[in-house]
C-alpha cells in the first residue's frame, strides 16, 4: 500500500514534502500533550512544540487528495484540497477559540468570507478573524466534517435561540502565486461562502455571526443586551449577586482556561467585597490577582494610569486567553479601561460597574480615557468582551452617589424616554431612598436608562456621527466638572448641565414653560443639584465656547422640544444664556436646598 500510494507523485520527493507540510499525516498530534513551565494549568504542549500544532491529517473522504500534477491547469484540485485544511481548521478553532489565528493564517491576507443569505461579507485577514470568532463565541458548535462531494465543509451548531442549524462552507483559491504566505505552505484560501441548508422554507433567524443594532429580550425582568456596529459587539449581561458562593457565571462568560482572574477593583468596593470575591473565588477554582486603585473623579488621573500600567506588567495576562475584569464605579472603568487599551497595544477586557451611574451610563459604549489638561482629554475607543450588571452593589452606594446616577437618568429622560420621567416623576423619591432597589419600578428604570444608551449609541459606538442625542447633558458640563474649585461627581455635572440646557430650550421656544416648571420641581423633590455656588452666566458661556472644539467646530448642541423628544441646535447665544441663568436664580434664591456646594463634594468625603 505504501509502495502503491507513492507511485501516485512523480518522485519521493514530493511525498515527503506533502509529509512535512503535513498533509499526510493521521488525524492525531505530532507530540503527546502534556504541562508546560510557562503555563501549568493549561495544560497542552510546550511553547515550541506549538509550532507543529498544526501539523495534522487531511483525509478527505478516506482517500487522499494528491496535489495537481505540472500538467494540470492551475488550481485542479484545489477544491478538496482547501475543503480539507478549511475543516482541519475550523476543528481545532472549535476545540480551543485561541485557534482562530491558526485558521485565519490559512487564508489569503485579503481573503473573505461571504456569507450571501445576509449581504455580509468580511474582507482581509482581520475582519475575516472578526467574523469567524463571532461563529465561535455565539453558537455551540457541533460537527465539522467534509461534505460527500468533498468540495465543501458541513458545520453543524446550536445558535444562542437553542436552534439546530447546518452550514455549508465552500472554500476556493486563487490557484495560482499565494499572497498569503506561498506555495511551499500550501494552498491559501481566497473566499469561504456560507450557505445555510435548510429543512424547509427559509424562515428569518439570528445571524450566527452576530446581527446588527440593538436587541433586548421581552423578558422585563432579566433583559439581555448585544450591539454590533459592524466592528465591535457589546454584550451586557445581567446576574445577581455574581460573587456569591459556586455562582459560575463570570467564570463559563469569561472562558478562563488558565486557573487565574486578574481583577482590578475599585478601593472602595474592595473594601466592602474583598472577603466576599476572595471565598466566591475558592469554591469555582479560581485564583484571583488583584489589582486595587483609587477611583474618585480626582484620581481619574495620569498617575492612576501609570499605576494600572505597572500592575499589568506584574500580573502579566497571557495575550488573549485571561481577559482582565474591571470591577467598580464608571471612574474606575474608564482608567482600567484605558489601561487594558494600552498595554501591549490592548488585551481583553471586561467591566462589572457597582454604582448607579456605571449601572446606566458607563456600561454601554466604548469609550475609555483619563484627564488630562481637560474632562477625558486622552483615551481610546476600545471594547471590553462583556459587561456585567448586578444591581445588588447598590445596597452599599452612598445617597450621593445615588443621586449622581440619577442625574444621568434624568439626562435619558429628558432628551429621549418620556417613560422614565414618568417613573422618576411618580416614584423617584422612594426609588432613590432605597438604592434603586427591590421595587418594578426601579428594574424599569434600570432597563429603560441601558436601553435609552444603546438605542442612540448602539449603532454609532465610534462616534463617526457628532450628533447625539446622548450627547445631552454634556454641552457645559465637561467645563464644570474640570473646574477644581467645584469637585462635581460626573453625575452631578450632568444634572445641573440637563437642567440648564432644558431652561435655554425654553428661553428658545423649544420646551413648554409648564413643562419647565415640572423638571424643576422634581428636580426638587428629587435632591438633585439646580446649580452651583459661585456659578455665573459666564462660566455657562465659557463652557459653550469650549465644547464648539470637541464637537469639530459646531455646537451642535442637544435640546430638549418637549420631554423626550430632541432637537439639535448649532447656536445659543449669550442673551439665551443670561435669560436660562435669571430663570435658575429666581428659582435656587426661592429653594436654597437646591443649590450644590463644596460641602456636597467627594471631596469632603
Amino acid at each position: 500500500s505504501f509502495f502503491r500510494l507513492l507511485a501516485m507523485f512523480d518522485g519521493t520527493g514530493s511525498f515527503f514534502r506533502l509529509l512535512a507540510l503535513g498533509l499526510l499525516l493521521p488525524q492525531t498530534r505530532a507530540f503527546l500533550a502534556g504541562t508546560s513551565a510557562a503555563h501549568p494549568p493549561c495544560g497542552g504542549p510546550p511553547p515550541s512544540a506549538r509550532r507543529i500544532a498544526a501539523v495534522r491529517a487531511v483525509v478527505l473522504a478516506d482517500e487522499v487528495v494528491a496535489p495537481a500534477s505540472p500538467d494540470e491547469p492551475p488550481g485542479a484540485g484545489q477544491p478538496q484540497l482547501l475543503a480539507g485544511i478549511l475543516r482541519a481548521g475550523l476543528q481545532r478553532a472549535a476545540d480551543d477559540r485561541r485557534r482562530v489565528d491558526e485558521l485565519v493564517t490559512h487564508f489569503e491576507y485579503d481573503g473573505a468570507v461571504d456569507v450571501p443569505a445576509e449581504g455580509r461579507r468580511a474582507s482581509g485577514q482581520g475582519e475575516v478573524k472578526r467574523l469567524l470568532t463571532a461563529l465561535f463565541a455565539d453558537n455551540e458548535v457541533g460537527t465539522i466534517e467534509v461534505d460527500s462531494d468533498g468540495a465543501s465543509v458541513l458545520l453543524s451548531l446550536r445558535d444562542s435561540t437553542d436552534r439546530r442549524r447546518t452550514l455549508r462552507l465552500l472554500a476556493t483559491g486563487r490557484g495560482g502565486a499565494s499572497r498569503g504566505g506561498g506555495a511551499r505552505h500550501g494552498p491559501k484560501i481566497a473566499e469561504v461562502v456560507v450557505h445555510e441548508l435548510l429543512d424547509g422554507p427559509a424562515a428569518r433567524a439570528e445571524s450566527v455571526f452576530g446581527g446588527g443594532g440593538a436587541v433586548v429580550s421581552e423578558e422585563l425582568l432579566r433583559p439581555k443586551w448585544e450591539t454590533f456596529d459592524g466592528r465591535v459587539r457589546q454584550r451586557i449581561w445581567p446576574d445577581t449577586d455574581l460573587f456569591a458562593r459556586g455562582n459560575l457565571f463570570l467564570k463559563e462568560k469569561l472562558e478562563l482556561t488558565t486557573g487565574r482572574l486578574i481583577m482590578v477593583v475599585d478601593s472602595a468596593v474592595m473594601e466592602l467585597y474583598g472577603p466576599k470575591m476572595e471565598e466566591w473565588a475558592e469554591s469555582v477554582d479560581l485564583q484571583l490577582e488583584l489589582i486595587v486603585a483609587h477611583a474618585n473623579e480626582d484620581r481619574k488621573s495620569l498617575a492612576t494610569f501609570t499605576f494600572l500600567l505597572d500592575e499589568l506588567k506584574r500580573a502579566d495576562p497571557l495575550r488573549r486567553s485571561e481577559p482582565v475584569l474591571c470591577v467598580g464605579g464608571g471612574v474606575l472603568t474608564d482608567t482600567a479601561g484605558f489601561a487594558c487599551a494600552c498595554w501591549r497595544r490592548g488585551i481583553p477586557w471586561c467591566r462589572l460597574p457597582t454604582t448607579l451611574l456605571g449601572i446606566v451610563d458607563a456600561s454601554v459604549g466604548i469609550k475609555v480615557a483619563i484627564n488630562y489638561h481637560r474632562k477625558n482629554g486622552v483615551g481610546h475607543f476600545y471594547s471590553p468582551l462583556h459587561t456585567f450588571i448586578d444591581t445588588s452593589f447598590l445596597d452599599t452606594v452612598s445617597r450621593p452617589d445615588i443621586r449622581s446616577g440619577c442625574g444621568e437618568i434624568m439626562k435619558a429622560a429628558i432628551i429621549h424616554d418620556a417613560r422614565l420621567y414618568e417613573l422618576l416623576d411618580a416614584h423617584g423619591e422612594e426609588m432613590i431612598a432605597a438604592n434603586f432597589r427591590g421595587s418594578p419600578e426601579a428594574e424599569r428604570v434600570i432597563q429603560y436608562s441601558i436601553d435609552a444608551m444603546l438605542e442612540c449609541i448602539g449603532p454609532d459606538l465610534w462616534e463617526e456621527a457628532l450628533l447625539r442625542p446622548m450627547d445631552y447633558g454634556h454641552t457645559f458640563s465637561r467645563t464644570l466638572e474640570a473646574d477644581e474649585s467645584f469637585f462635581l461627581r460626573h453625575g452631578e455635572a450632568v444634572a445641573v448641565d440637563s437642567l440648564f440646557s432644558a431652561l435655554i430650550a425654553e428661553a428658545k421656544g423649544l420646551l413648554p414653560s409648564e413643562q419647565a416648571d415640572s423638571l424643576l420641581s422634581l428636580y426638587r423633590r428629587l435632591g438633585l443639584p439646580c446649580s452651583i455656588a459661585g456659578i455665573t452666566a459666564a462660566t455657562y458661556k465659557k463652557a459653550r465656547d469650549e465644547i464648539v472644539v470637541h464637537r469639530d467646530g459646531l455646537l451642535r448642541a442637544p435640546l430638549p422640544a418637549g420631554i423626550g423628544q430632541c432637537e439639535y441646535v448649532d447656536e445659543i447665544d449669550d442673551g439665551e444664556i443670561d435669560a436660562a441663568f435669571a430663570r435658575l436664580t429666581a428659582f435656587t434664591t426661592e429653594h436654597a436646598d437646591t443649590v450644590w456646594d463644596i460641602s456636597k463634594s467627594f471631596a469632603a468625603e
